[in-house]
């Protein structure tokens, strides 16, 4: 039996040390060599990407670079969906470590539900876990992952998947044909983020079945362990959700994220209005710092974690207030 060839396509920016364990995993999958190939899409035009690629390669596996400047994630997954000589696309974001039976199972999903989009499930790496377990903030992050987990979870099957109606990009299969039958990743959107939102939903708009197999399993190898550098990364993609709602005005134009975040509006309750002008009082960035200090200054004092939620939840809500308001205009 003649196997489905895959194209695995890696976007990246300037994460060297997440690339080369992406890479090494995929470079060791249990699939037949001449069956896979890797194409990463360097988005930061980075030489220390470029020497770690030219390092793994000759390992039986086809693997290529190709370099843009700073386009973005969705316009590096089309890249790489252009170069893919696979009949697969398996999109993986460059933090995700995959299992060496990871394409067989993909494979399996495909045999057991036909012309389907699927996701892998993911969880933290292990030495990731260790190290948010170990910090008042990373077990916050924990309890906050877990959650955004359980809100969004379907309709479960039969036989480990479940319906979804939202996939994510980190670890995404599909037939190639169909990823420009249903017109690729939306290149407007500046950043990660709501990208793959927007994807999902034309997808579903058009029939498709798309499935979270909890039998793939991945793990997010994520440096993003302390407050700061997590709020960075979401304040960033905060950046992609008013596209988002201007092109899906019945489905997230009146969500609570969008409300409390666009301008004050004529029908905006007083309440929200006193919420939105202190958001923009405290989201400037002096004040804003000033802010992660003191909850540096809180941590170190061991204040009781219940007390530390209270500050890390709104020092979220800032960064993402900020994100949202950079792109609405």
């Amino acid at each position: 039996m003649t196997y489905p060839s895959f194209s695995i396509v890696v976007p990246t920016f300037r994460r060297p040390g997440a690339l080369r364990d992406t890479l090494a995993a995929l470079l060791a999958l249990d699939y037949e060599r001449n069956r896979y190939e890797v194409i990463v899409v360097d988005d930061g035009a980075d030489e220390t990407t470029a020497e770690i690629v030219c390092e793994l390669q000759g390992r039986h596996v086809e693997i290529a670079l190709h370099t843009q400047h700073h386009r973005g994630a969705a316009s590096a997954r089309n890249r790489g969906a252009r170069l893919a000589k696979g009949d697969l696309l398996l999109f993986v974001d460059d933090d995700i470590l995959v299992e060496p039976d990871h394409l067989l199972r993909h494979r399996m999903s495909r045999d057991r539900h036909g012309d389907a989009l699927v996701n892998g499930a993911w969880e933290f790496a292990p030495d990731v876990l260790h190290a948010l377990r170990a910090t008042p903030f990373g077990r916050f992050r924990i309890g906050l992952e877990r959650q955004f987990q359980n809100e969004a979870i379907g309709t479960p099957l039969s036989d480990g998947c479940v319906e979804q109606a939202l996939l994510g990009s980190w670890d995404l299969a599909l037939r190639r044909e169909l990823f420009w039958d249903l017109g690729g990743f939306d290149e407007q959107f500046p950043v990660a983020g709501a990208e793959d939102q927007d994807f999902s939903l034309r997808a579903r708009a058009a029939g498709y079945l798309l499935l979270l197999d909890t039998r793939i399993r991945c793990q997010h190898n994520d440096d993003r362990l302390n407050l700061r550098s997590y709020c960075r990364r979401e304040e960033r993609s905060a950046q992609t959700m008013p596209l988002l709602a201007r092109k899906y005005p019945d489905e997230f134009g009146e969500v609570a994220y969008v409300r409390e975040n666009r301008p004050i509006s004529r029908g905006d309750p007083p309440r929200l209005v006193i919420k939105k002008l202190l958001k923009w009082a405290l989201a400037n960035g002096p004040t804003l710092d000033a802010l992660h200090r003191v909850a540096d200054l809180l941590e170190t004092a061991h204040l009781p974690e219940r007390l530390l939620r209270r500050v890390y939840r709104p020092l979220l809500g800032l960064h993402l207030f900020r994100g949202f308001r950079r792109t609405w205009a």
